[in-house]
Order: C-alpha cells, then structure tokens, then sequence
C-alpha cells in the first residue's frame, strides 16, 4: 500500500481509539487523530500509539475549521476518514449528530477524499437496516446520515459499519448490573448480540486496506449472541462474579428516568440485532466472543 493519509474522529473514545490501534499498525499510513486539545493529556497518549500518529485538534462543530487544521498538519492529501458522533452525552442532540455527520461527508467530498468509513448501528440486518430507522432516536440519526452518504458521496468511495452493543460498555460497576436487570427482564430469553470494540478497530483497517473489497457496503458487526441468562455464564466462568442484573425495579426505574435507553432495550425486545456472525467469522476468523473479550479486554478481575 502507498503511504495513505486518514483522519479519525473520536480518537479519545472507545471505538476511536480502538481504529486508531488498528490502524497504528500499518506503518504506511499516516493518522490524524482528532481530538478538541492537542496539548492535553489525552492527546499526548494518542500520540504513543504509534510513530505514524500525529494530532489535529478540532472539533466536530466546525468541520471545515477541522478539515483546514487537518491539511496543514498532513501537509499532503487526506486519503481515507473515520467518521464516528457522539450520540449521547451532555449537550449532545440528535440534530447535532446528523448535522455533524452530514458535515462530514460534505467537507471530505470537497477535499478529495477516496474512502470514507461511516460508524453507525445495527438494526436488523445488511439490507433491512437501510429500510429500518427503528423508534431509537440514536439509531433513526445514523440512518439519516447514512441515507446522506449513500446518495451524496459521488464519487468519493465509503463503507458503513453497523456495530450492536458495545462489550466494551459492560463495567465491574454497579450501573451494568442495573442496565442487565433492565435488558433481563425485558428481553427475557430473547439473545441480544454484543460486539468488542477492538473488532470494530479491526474492520476499520480491513475496509481501509481493501477499500475497493469494502466499497458501497453496509456490514454489521458482533461477535456475540447471547440471552442474559449466557451472558451471565459467560462471566462465570472467567470471573469471580457473573452478571446476572440486579433488583428488577432498579432496572424498571432506570428504564423509566433514561427514556431513550427504555426505548433502545424495548427494542432490543421487539426486534433486535441480526448481525451475521458467522460470515463476519469467515472474514476474520479472529473475532471475539463474550468469553475471549472478557479475558482479553475486559476490565473485570479474572478467575
């Protein structure tokens, strides 16, 4: 591969940062990572990932500053970005997501981008989710944002990658034995898929390093299907500890005060993920399960 050129967004957070690792690998590429202070300290732990990252400070309220910043600090061509928004947060909104994301596409299309790698979510397979905006506030403005890379992005390639629930969300914390309570007596012994955040990294670099294999597609990723009562299991046997929830009305309550996740594990009840393990298995036979997360990954204190 030629030397490359990719921005990241969200190179602080979790998925970010796990695509920045991935990428940090590949010696011929050059990252930019994008992060509000390149002076600060988590800017300075960007940099140790790798010798091929450099930083670029902005942010995603003012993409065309962003982009300008990052021209100068690639002094060269801007190849490949990662484009990932917060969804949720303080100050976060649902409008700002899709105007962000939206920015995003129209500035790497100005820029001459050749492939842009879109993070969104999964809603119910490869080809449904693109009919599929689902009742989720924060899934019905990646479905925006995808439908605007779809139809806007000319000539410039792309790839869309669905995650389900992150693993990585899973803590030794009270508030996700609480969050278990509310999905368990919800979804009752429906599965739910889960997916590590490092495989998202993974695919990231796939879709970048063969972008002409990735080009126009959609895939949803996870690594895991499991009802809570496995998933429970599953923590057992590589913890002291399983996660079986907590008191059902704390997860009742947390359903009640937290609106939009009420409507995300109904969801998650109703229809739910159809990520396809087993092809995403054939593409990297690597991908983790609950069980090689937790012991690989995971911040839970191990047997």
């Amino acid at each position: 591969m030629s030397a490359r050129t990719i921005l990241i967004t969200g190179a602080t957070g979790k998925q970010g940062g796990a695509v920045l690792t991935a990428l940090a690998k590949n010696p011929s590429l050059t990252l930019l990572a994008v992060t509000r202070n390149a002076s600060g300290q988590g800017a300075q732990k960007l940099i140790s990932k790798g010798n091929n990252i450099k930083v670029v400070e902005g942010n995603l309220d003012d993409v065309p500053s962003l982009f300008k910043n990052a021209a100068e600090v690639a002094q060269g061509p801007i190849w490949g970005v990662y484009s990932v928004q917060l969804s949720q947060g303080t100050g976060v909104t649902h409008e700002g997501e899709i105007k962000q994301g939206k920015a995003m596409v129209d500035e790497s299309i100005k820029a001459g981008v050749k492939h842009f790698v879109y993070s969104s979510v999964e809603r119910g397979g490869d080809e449904h989710s693109w009919n599929n905006p689902t009742p989720v506030p924060h899934f019905q403005s990646k479905y925006e944002i995808e439908h605007y890379l779809r139809d806007n992005a000319g000539t410039m390639g792309w790839t869309i990658l669905r995650p389900v629930a992150f693993m990585d969300n899973l803590e030794p914390k009270f508030p996700s034995q609480v969050f278990i309570a509310a999905l368990r007596d919800t979804v009752g012994t429906k599965p739910v898929q889960w997916v590590a955040v490092h495989d998202i990294g993974v695919f990231a670099r796939m879709a970048f390093e063969s972008p002409e294999k990735f080009n126009h597609k959609a895939i949803g990723l996870a690594g895991a299907e499991l009802t809570v009562s496995q998933l429970d299991q599953a923590f057992k046997n590589k913890t002291p500890q399983g996660m079986a929830g907590t008191y059902w009305a704390l997860g009742a309550i947390l359903k009640l005060v937290i609106g939009e996740l009420g409507l995300m594990i109904n969801w998650f009840g109703s229809d739910g993920y159809k990520a396809d393990i087993p092809g995403l298995k054939k593409m990297y036979p690597g991908l983790m399960d609950m069980e090689t997360w937790i012991e690989k990954e995971s911040p839970f204190p191990k047997k």
